[in-house]
């Protein structure tokens, strides 16, 4: 009899232990399934409709949820200049974007426009 008791302990303890292990098994693969799709869940902004410009200039732009641009900051200008012409910021004001998305909602986001001299506009 104590045989009998001795073997149904050892084997509760076994089903304990291949629970608890398959359980944490399983946790692990959810939480790096999860990781994956939050990492591919941000699409960043995407220019629908490129300005020609007529300069070498790259400009980082500030994009709102709803695609459109609110501000921008001059990374290069092939002229030297920190200020853009007013035509150029006219440009900006209508350049659309799809915007950015995290999981699935529109959101702010900042987008790096590069606009080179084309060969015919070269001096």
């Amino acid at each position: 009899m104590e045989a009998l008791r001795r073997i149904r302990s050892h084997f509760v303890l076994l089903i304990m232990i291949a629970t608890f292990g398959a359980l944490v098994g399983f946790l692990a693969a959810r939480s790096i399934d999860v990781s994956r799709r939050v990492a591919s869940a941000y699409t960043p902004p995407h220019l629908q409709q490129a300005p020609s410009v007529g300069a070498d200039l790259v400009i980082e732009a500030y994009v709102d949820r709803t695609g459109r641009v609110w501000d921008y900051r001059v990374v290069a200008n092939g002229q030297g200049l920190k200020d853009l012409s007013p035509q150029i910021k006219n440009l900006l004001i209508f350049t659309t974007f799809r915007p950015a998305t995290y999981m699935g909602h529109p959101i702010a986001a900042t987008a790096v426009m590069s606009f080179p001299k084309t060969s015919s506009e070269r001096p």
